[in-house]
């Protein structure tokens, strides 16, 4: 999909408000397309931007929540190997519609990890599509799906003319400890990039980074505007 793709390995744990701040700092500043590899500081509920809180609440009374700036539904992370890709302006991958985009990535993704763990995965069709709130009971076009059950979603947002992807894989037990790790690093990215470069976030975006947590994903304001 990509020719050139830089993987920010997670060097650090983040909750939240910090994992969301993180991909809208990095959506601006990029100069190539880039994954990052989330680690968790705690469990964590996000959910999507169009999502109503006080639903979100009723769902998960005692777990810390996030609204993502992307859409989707609700998204329980912790266990789960959550990533983001970033795709600036004048990357020809950005121009595709967004469904379109969410096709030939997931196809992508799909194929990798179907030889990673020998897992026969589906993609999800008109038959597998369901509708609610919680995004892994409900598959949408082009999830992926092993043994009848979501195990990979993700939601989107377009933002002067970049793009930005959030994706959780979770759910499959072929997967575990370790091979998580090994598989984002070794696999999924080289399946997405031509020429894969790893590296670390800078201390200054982390700290403008956290300054927008603080100021937007981390307040009482953002995620209870709906």
């Amino acid at each position: 999909m990509f020719e050139e793709l830089e993987v920010l390995l997670p060097d650090e744990s983040f909750d939240g408000p910090m994992q969301m701040a993180l991909d809208e700092i990095l959506l601006k500043k990029v100069s190539r397309s880039t994954m990052r590899i989330y680690r968790w500081e705690a469990p964590c509920v996000s959910f999507g931007y169009f999502q109503k809180y006080t639903d979100v609440r009723s769902a998960h009374p005692s777990s810390p929540l996030v609204r993502r700036w992307t859409g989707g539904g609700i998204v329980e992370h912790g266990d789960d190997l959550t990533f983001s890709l970033m795709v600036p302006r004048g990357v020809t991958v950005r121009q595709y519609s967004p469904a379109h985009f969410y096709k030939i990535l997931h196809h992508s993704l799909a194929g990798a990890i179907s030889r990673f763990a020998k897992m026969e995965i589906i993609i999800a069709g008109d038959r597998e599509i369901l509708t609610g709130p919680s995004c892994f009971s409900a598959p949408a076009r082009d999830d992926l799906m092993w043994q009848g059950n979501k195990i990979l979603g993700g939601a989107q947002r377009r933002s002067e003319g970049a793009l930005l992807y959030q994706g959780s894989l979770q759910g499959c037990g072929e997967i575990t400890g370790g091979m998580k790790g090994v598989l984002l690093h070794e696999h999924l990215a080289n399946a997405l990039g031509n020429n894969v470069r790893e590296s670390i976030l800078s201390q200054s975006m982390k700290q403008e980074a956290l300054e927008l947590a603080h100021h937007r994903y981390g307040s009482h304001d953002w995620n209870t505007r709906r």
